[in-house]
């Protein structure tokens, strides 16, 4: 009975697994189709040109191979602008598309997972959720609900798959086609897409179906002029981006640029929102990596062991070279900066690689000293404490998500009325910077009828929606306080709305000479309790009542909140 009850235990792990991978994918999917937004957002304002241009039939291939910051990113603006043009550009494609890449990549880790000898199979299902815990991780928020972070999935899409066609029975012919085709997507892509060419060529040469090969000068000449005139071109003509810091700062500060280094591989298995603790984890991280690699290095001769190990070790190098990019280029903004959520969709891959390289290499030592157990061992091991992190930093990454969710509604709300009120004195913005500049592209995208809903076409509250006058119901409009001689303060709270959400915005109106409310300022912070200054100047006709109304942009309409204040 108790052997029939273990085989039958270890049948029902792989569907175990499966089903948390599985989970694991679609609670991302679901969070994108939940909290994803259909706004540009950010540096998705630069790409407005895009469409305008296309509309009137003038955009060309040098607009879209222009250098944006760092990137030449031909690729992503390719799928940018298709997709925009088949859903008048609704950016929650683009998110899609971004979980579409994610999806590849774990795809490929299977295909190069199954090159691995394995005990029993829930093994291998063990070791694939571990990784998609990493892969599917919420704690890249930035990323799933940001379209624009396509450029980001794409170089490591590129190079697993490049790993898994050298790992395939393709011929090799084929198989140096498609990765050199794979190569110079991955380059335009993102600056670290340049990365391809280096971890995909040891592959090449010591892999058992290719190595043969690809150790003949002519397929290597072919990849190595590949590598040359890629990055010849993609470097001819190019600027520092006259805005970000200087790529030479971590020469004057040797140990801030490791510290960032650090903080950079340490994020993705972040444990606590602070720095230090994150840093310790990066060196960790890359202590056991480079214990690993002289591991490997010591048993070279071992041509099993260097094929099973050869995938991951390439994989966490990417991850380490990028976080080494990363800092080049980021270090001036400080070490805080080196948390920030979209970076882990770069390094995350160091841990996935730490997961498989030290099963091959568990397995390798239990052949050399004859103790079976160590791979279980390890094994549960890994899966205890890694499950241990990721269910201890959940609600944190989901609740960072959300917050990121709730800026991006709020400063859509703010976007809706660009035209009437000065989008600088928002409190959550869609663009940060050149906020004339924002005017003129939001009403760019208006008359291509790509904004939905449209914006405002007047500041009278009658004419932007079904202004509902059940005063009270959305809560209170509680003061309104003379600050000096020109500046007033109002305060008040809303209740949530029937989403069970804080309102998009706090729309404040005076009374006009027909007694029509005009909204002249708005707040769209994520609180229930709300304050606005502004000034006397904004409102033209004295005296006159103040407003406040809750809205939803979505919805277009307005519920007045209960009070109303004479200003004289």
């Amino acid at each position: 009975m108790p052997n029939y009850t273990g085989k039958t235990l270890k049948k029902f792990l792989p569907v175990f697994f499966i089903g948390l991978i599985v989970f694991s994918a679609g609670l991302i999917l679901y969070f994108i189709l939940k909290y994803g937004i259909d706004v540009p957002y950010m540096d998705q304002w630069e790409y407005v040109g895009f469409f305008d241009h296309l509309s009137k039939g003038t955009l060309t291939f040098d607009e879209l191979y222009r250098q944006q910051c760092e990137y030449r990113q031909i690729f992503p603006n390719l799928v940018f602008v298709g997709l925009g043009a088949l859903t008048r550009w609704d950016v929650r494609y683009e998110m899609l598309f971004s979980f579409v890449l994610a999806l590849l990549v774990m795809y490929n880790v299977y295909r190069l997972s199954n090159i691995l000898k394995y005990d029993a199979p829930w093994q291998k299902w063990l070791l694939l959720c571990l990784a998609s815990l990493f892969i599917f991780a919420p704690i890249q928020y930035e990323n799933w609900l940001f379209g624009v972070q396509i450029e980001y999935f794409m170089p490591i899409a590129c190079i697993t798959t490049c790993m898994a066609v050298i790992y395939s029975g393709l011929r090799n012919v084929l198989k140096l086609i498609f990765c050199v085709l794979l190569a110079v997507i991955s380059t335009y892509s993102s600056v670290n897409g340049l990365l391809c060419w280096i971890v995909v060529l040891p592959l090449f040469l010591f892999s058992e179906k290719a190595a043969g090969f690809f150790q003949n000068w002519i397929p290597l000449t072919v990849w190595l002029f590949g590598t040359c005139v890629t990055i010849t071109f993609y470097f001819t003509g190019y600027e520092s981006p006259a805005n970000f810091p200087s790529p030479f700062e971590f020469l004057k500060h040797p140990v801030d640029a490791l510290l960032y280094l650090m903080g950079l591989l340490g994020n993705p298995f972040r444990m606590v929102h602070a720095l230090k603790p994150i840093i310790v984890v990066g060196v960790g991280m890359l202590t056991l990596f480079v214990a690993l690699c002289v591991y490997v290095g010591r048993y070279f001769r071992d041509r099993v062991l260097l094929f099973q190990a050869m995938p991951w070790l390439m994989l966490g190098l990417y991850s380490i070279m990028t976080g080494g990019m990363v800092m080049t280029g980021r270090l001036g903004f400080g070490l805080f900066q080196s948390l920030t959520s979209r970076y882990t969709t770069y390094t995350l891959y160091l841990p996935v690689a730490l997961l498989f390289l030290i099963y091959v290499i568990s397995t390798h030592l239990a052949k050399r000293t004859g103790i079976k157990e160590w791979p279980l061992l390890l094994l549960i091991l890994m899966a205890a404490f890694v499950v241990y992190v990721k269910a201890d930093t959940f609600n944190v990454a989901v609740n960072d998500l959300k917050n990121y969710h709730h800026n991006i509604r709020h400063a859509k709300a703010a976007l809706h009325f660009v035209n009437y009120v000065p989008h600088e004195t928002c409190e959550s913005k869609i663009y940060l910077v050149h906020f004339d500049e924002l005017r003129q592209k939001a009403n760019t995208l208006n008359k291509l009828g790509y904004l939905r809903p449209p914006l405002a076409e007047s500041n009278l509250l009658q004419n932007i929606t079904e202004a509902d006058g059940r005063a009270g119901e959305g809560g209170a409009f509680n003061a309104l306080t003379k600050q000096n001689d020109t500046l007033y303060l109002a305060c008040g709270q809303t209740n949530p709305n029937s989403t069970g959400n804080v309102p998009d915005a706090i729309l404040l109106t005076y009374d006009d000479t027909l007694s029509r409310p005009v909204v002249f300022t708005l707040y769209n912070a994520d609180s229930l309790q709300w304050k606005k200054s502004f000034s006397v100047n904004s409102v033209p006709y004295r005296p006159t009542y103040i407003r406040a109304w809750a809205f939803e942009t979505e919805t277009g309409k307005a519920l007045r909140l209960k009070g109303a204040f004479l200003l004289e």
